[in-house]
């Protein structure tokens, strides 16, 4: 956990509208399946593909987004007027698993910043002042722990979460003071399709999502859930140590 706000805790989840941007992922779709768990009455799901998500989930409105699009982004808004949305969570996201020495490497890479930072900084452009305009809520954002270290394996997504991080800091000064949480999710390894090739211990979408609907009725502007605690500490005790060891992960 890192800092928190004043004035967000005691959020309750079944008096709130909760927007979840790309819930048709591992993960988005683990977190609508708690969020209906906890009660939560109305929560609009979107995805690039609004059929594969919460189709089975009564109650649950299926919107179709794409956040790489600042006028799909809008029109999205637009749709939702009068549902009064105080919880905005951007799980959208896209991994290509490049080195930076594949042959699509810089293709891939502009198909990661599209998604993950400039999508993220369209959904903020939109939803944060809608939210500081009711007064506040909570925007909250899956990043990861590889925005504090670079994995070569998947060098371009790193950069592009380690971006993302950098404008999750500057959305909380912005934001801040007119009420709104903006808090940033730093997994380890998540077990969904997305990283699918790598090895060793993964958290399951279950664990994470329950991690984060405990966390949205906090203070805490930073989640580091599971393993990522523990890798967060490390990294912060010796950042270069970290460093050299994922580029171990790589030779050969």
């Amino acid at each position: 956990m890192g800092g928190s706000v004043e004035g967000s805790v005691g959020l309750d989840l079944k008096q709130s509208g909760i927007l979840v941007i790309g819930g048709s992922g591992g993960i988005g779709s683990a977190l609508v399946d708690r969020l209906c768990e906890a009660r939560a009455t109305r929560i609009v799901v979107t995805s690039l593909r609004p059929s594969a998500a919460g189709a089975h989930r009564p109650g649950v409105m299926v919107e179709s987004v794409d956040v790489a699009e600042l006028a799909s982004v809008r029109s999205l808004a637009e749709r939702l007027k009068g549902l009064d949305i105080s919880v905005v969570i951007n799980c959208a996201g896209v991994n290509g698993n490049r080195r930076l020495r594949a042959g699509d490497a810089l293709e891939i890479a502009r198909r990661e910043m599209d998604v993950n930072v400039f999508g993220l900084m369209n959904v903020a452009a939109v939803f944060a002042p809608l939210l500081a305009g009711r007064g506040g809520g909570t925007f909250m954002t899956v990043l990861s722990f590889l925005s504090h270290v670079n994995l070569p394996l998947m060098a371009s997504y790193c950069a592009s979460k380690a971006a993302a991080h950098s404008l999750t800091q500057a959305l909380r000064a912005e934001w801040r003071h007119h009420g709104v949480k903006v808090c940033g999710v730093y997994p380890t390894a998540v077990d969904t399709t997305m990283s699918s090739d790598l090895q060793g211990p993964k958290q399951s979408p279950a664990d994470l999502a329950a991690n984060m609907v405990a966390a949205l009725a906090g203070g805490d502007e930073e989640l580091f859930p599971g393993d990522a605690a523990a890798a967060h500490a490390e990294w912060m005790r010796n950042p270069k140590e970290m460093e050299r060891a994922m580029a171990a992960a790589v030779q050969g």
